[in-house]
């Protein structure tokens, strides 16, 4: 296999999200996430959908075979480049591409039981479903965008009832294999923070492991080119209000009340409903006070002080402002000037 055509696919590949810190190292042609070096690819870049922002549709195609994907990731095995590998497909004919990622999967698997990844083709059957499930550590969908119509807008042949069905089908099997599922949205194509939060709500609620956020980047050749990108700064507060969601219990109305015209302004929304609480004169639980993560706020529902978790080595200084029963930083032993 040509390497020049192996690592165009590769880089392609980039924008099927894997993880939120997901980092492509351009020496050695692989992605690192989340402990995992990654194998990670397209076995073909010519698709038939016509997505506007997106340049597999646009321009000269790529096509690798199965057996050529398989013999690059046993290759960077034995070098001990990867351990994990992340497998999709464009899409020209659904079931036929989604054929060649479980080809992909079944000749992997023979000398490896790590990590893979498989994403599941929209609109491909049942059965190819199935069996990616049974040869996944973890499957994804992507949804791209919160609203269909929007969707419908940017690719007139993205079709709603095959999204919809392999959705429900895929987390369904997931679920009960006990597979982790996740999927993706972009961010900057026209949509608002709350549409995508509440989409991201629905999902968690059904057993969706992570949703995973993009900013949308314009593509020389595409219909988009020359649309403005979205800031960085935007999924990174998207993520940050997905963590409230995900793990901590907060809800999208919730959030709503700090958002202007539907977005996420460039204040900690956790910071800004606490606030409104307390003016309220309404009580905080350990999860909604800023500064207090997981591990530490589960110890302050054990009934641990602010002072117990400084002398065991948390940090407590933002949490300490927003604990009515104290009102000096000194009775903490933290320095002021």
């Amino acid at each position: 296999m040509e390497l020049s055509k192996l690592r165009r696919l590769i880089q392609l590949s980039r924008f099927d999200v894997c993880h939120e810190r997901c980092v492509f190292d351009p020496f050695r042609a692989i992605y690192r996430s989340a402990g995992l070096n990654l194998f990670k690819t397209l076995i073909s870049s010519s698709c038939s959908y016509d997505c506007r922002y997106c340049n597999n549709a646009w321009n000269r195609g790529y096509r690798a075979t199965p057996g050529e994907i398989t013999r690059a990731f046993e290759l960077l095995m034995e070098k001990r480049l990867v351990n994990g590998a992340f497998i999709s497909n464009s899409i020209k004919d659904p079931e036929r591409s989604m054929d060649e990622i479980i080809e992909s999967a079944e000749i992997i698997r023979r000398n490896f039981d790590g990590y893979l990844h498989l994403k599941i083709i929209p609109g491909c059957s049942r059965d190819q479903i199935k069996q990616a499930v049974m040869l996944a550590d973890r499957i994804s969908v992507n949804l791209e965008s919160p609203s269909y119509s929007l969707l419908t807008e940017l690719c007139s042949t993205k079709s709603r009832s095959d999204f919809s069905r392999t959705l429900r089908i895929a987390l369904k099997m997931a679920r009960r294999a006990g597979r982790s599922f996740t999927t993706q949205m972009i961010a900057g194509l026209g949509e608002k923070d709350v549409q995508i939060l509440k989409v991201a709500e629905k999902l968690y609620g059904k057993g969706v492991k992570r949703v995973y956020y993009s900013r949308f980047t314009p593509l020389k050749g595409t219909p988009l080119e020359d649309m403005r990108g979205e800031r960085r700064v935007r999924v990174v507060k998207l993520y940050r209000a997905d963590a409230l969601i995900r793990l901590y219990g907060f809800d999208v109305k919730e959030l709503e009340e700090v958002m202007v015209d539907g977005n996420l302004t460039n204040e900690d929304p956790k910071i800004l409903l606490a606030l409104r609480k307390l003016e309220k004169g309404e009580k905080l639980r350990p999860l909604e006070v800023p500064g207090l993560g997981l591990k530490t706020s589960r110890l302050v529902e054990e009934g641990r002080s602010l002072l117990e978790l400084k002398k065991l080595g948390f940090s407590i200084r933002r949490a300490v402002a927003f604990d009515p029963s104290q009102r000096k930083l000194q009775d903490f032993g933290i320095k002021t000037g």
